[in-house]
């Protein structure tokens, strides 16, 4: 098992790093909540990651934080919950607010992730409820902090212009954070970052 790699990034996007470790590249896929904008080809990182072993390919998964990790391995202990479903499931929404809804019992809520169906939600739910509590994540059972209007803006135009969602929302939030930017600065920094 690999527990964690770290090395320099190689390649760098909001799916999937390459992290040089003496002389080996590792294609590591990574959810949307661990891209970090601030790192750029060349910064050392440290990704947890799980090897995913089928009999035609080895998949290797990297993650910020331990808790992604495990939530991570949750998710694909779920009947019809794949690493690729669980990669999109956690780049869906924060991790707090996905463990908010599966405490809280709310399936409805997790439809809005792209890709899960009320049958899907509800057997998330189901067969999460009970498990989630030894994870260690701080639940958030409200929406996340609302965001001001430039950002907001923002995001509408770069959804607009054909970015994921919970990419322009993350990577604009990240931008705003630089200073008090206009609507057409966020947009144009979070298209160089996208």
């Amino acid at each position: 098992m690999i527990d964690f790699v770290e090395g320099e990034l190689a390649a760098y996007s909001p799916t999937f790093a390459v992290v040089s470790v003496g002389g080996l590249g590792f294609h590591i896929n990574i959810p949307l909540s661990s891209y970090d904008t601030g790192k750029q080809v060349g910064d050392r990182i440290r990704l947890f990651t799980h090897l995913h072993v089928r009999e035609d390919i080895l998949a290797l998964y990297g993650f910020a934080a331990d808790q992604e990790r495990q939530v991570f391995r949750l998710l694909i202990g779920v009947s019809g919950i794949g690493p690729p479903m669980a990669q999109t499931i956690l780049s869906g929404m924060s991790l707090g607010e996905f463990m908010g809804l599966i405490e809280s019992g709310d399936a409805k809520g997790l439809t809005r992730i792209k890709g899960i169906g009320q049958k899907t939600a509800q057997r998330l739910v189901l067969e999460l409820k009970d498990r989630v509590g030894d994870v260690g994540v701080s639940a958030e059972h409200a929406p996340e902090t609302p965001e001001s209007s430039a950002v907001a803006e923002a995001v509408a135009a770069l959804i607009g212009l054909g970015a994921n969602a919970a990419q322009a929302k993350k990577v604009a939030e990240d931008v705003s954070k630089g200073g008090d930017l206009s609507v057409e600065d966020i947009i144009k920094e979070s298209l160089r970052k996208i």
